[in-house]
């Protein structure tokens, strides 16, 4: 073992981009460092992965346990296994690998940076934390008092810190204060491979039969990515484009709010939840859908919008939308600017060679762009510079 990579979930035991991100990163990372080995805190039923993979509760089955002088968290507001899990992440993987221990350690994302600062003070190497989002950006500024701090007392005792955009570089240097220096940008990348399989709703195909058009969201429907914008933008559009309608895929804490919203505006006729979905079914609701709306609060990356492109859709996201950053062609909004929103979102549903065009372009610049070879050779890379041995 070489590198050890200490995740949280890996697809299809996952609740969103961020095992998407560590399972392709690691694919891609094997071509450079064939000895790998990826860490998750509990047993799962994966098979066929490219890579080995161990479980730290393999080790230690008490859930309870949790090391003298390690960090307790005891105040946290999560369920008692949770912080158990945090807790005691690195000490378990620690018992596994002492007798092999790798050159480098690469966290993902604030669960794991306790376990990342353990390991990389009991065997003295090299580590990394990949952030594919600060607590910051995720609550909208209203960051948990009880993560923030696991962040901020952590992400700093890294050799490196990978930032997924320059939106998040920003407030890890500003709001964390880690020094400009130690934080490197790499975006995330895509496998430009469309699934040939789609399972679309037959209802929604007698609507496009009919001639309506959709304009779809996608992901958790939560303050951070925005859903609420979107539906105040909807009254405007059906002025325009009356034979409209907004699909929602994904779940989350704001859809009850989103649904009451939708009565006060009078636009519930227009509105569909269609809950979360994988594979086929989510390829099926992007190939019915017309336009794709990012509207994220914040959102460091977001791997949304490049699905949304792989599926011949056009996107149009927030500018605090992290990919909207490295995209000349893609067309922005500020989240609350429902006006701009929705002419945009007009424009592309009632001109057709303004829409072809701007796919084309837009499609063009992704898939050169975001490629998960490159994002891994640029990790590499910064490996090789903490540990030339590698």
């Amino acid at each position: 073992m070489k590198v050890l990579i200490l995740g949280w979930e890996l697809p299809p035991f996952n609740s969103g981009g961020l095992g998407v991100a560590s399972l392709f990163l690691t694919v891609h990372l094997k071509n450079f460092i064939p000895e790998i080995v990826f860490a998750l805190p509990t047993k799962l039923p994966l098979q066929n992965l490219p890579f080995k993979i161990i479980f730290a509760s393999e080790i230690i089955t008490d859930k309870n346990f949790i090391p003298s002088g390690y960090l307790i968290l005891e105040d946290a507001p999560l369920p008692t296994f949770l912080k158990d899990l945090i807790s005691s992440y690195g000490p378990r993987l620690y018992q596994m690998i002492k007798n092999n221990p790798p050159k480098l350690i690469h966290a993902h994302d604030w669960f794991t940076a306790p376990a990342g600062v353990y390991l990389k003070n009991k065997l003295k190497v090299p580590a990394v934390i990949h952030v594919h989002s600060t607590e910051v950006e995720r609550t909208g500024g209203n960051p948990s008092h009880f993560i923030y701090q696991i962040e901020k007392n952590h992400f700093s005792k890294f050799d490196c810190v990978l930032a997924v955009g320059p939106i998040t570089k920003d407030i890890l240097i500003h709001e964390y204060k880690i020094p400009d220096e130690k934080v490197k940008v790499v975006p995330n990348g895509m496998i430009w491979e469309e699934n040939e399989f789609h399972r679309m709703p037959k209802y929604f195909e007698r609507l496009k039969d009919y001639g309506f058009k959709f304009v779809l969201f996608v992901g958790r429907i939560v303050l951070q990515k925005g859903p609420d914008y979107l539906l105040r933008a909807a009254p405007l559009v059906l002025q325009k484009c009356p034979k409209t309608k907004f699909c929602f895929v994904g779940s989350g804490d704001m859809q009850n709010y989103l649904i009451h919203l939708a009565h006060e505006l009078k636009v519930a006729d227009n509105l569909f939840f269609v809950g979360f979905l994988r594979e086929g079914e989510l390829a099926g609701m992007y190939h019915i859908g017309d336009v794709l709306v990012v509207p994220s609060v914040f959102d460091p990356f977001g791997l949304v919008p490049l699905e949304g492109i792989l599926h011949g859709l056009p996107v149009i996201t927030s500018r605090t939308t992290g990919v909207s950053h490295f995209l000349h062609h893609i067309m922005t909004f500020d989240f609350w600017d429902i006006k701009e929103m929705a002419n945009k979102i007009v424009g592309l549903l009632n001109y057709p060679v303004l829409k072809s065009e701007y796919y084309k372009n837009l499609s063009l610049e992704a898939k050169e762009k975001f490629c998960w070879r490159k994002s891994a050779e640029a990790v590499f890379n910064i490996y090789k510079e903490l540990c030339p041995q590698l």
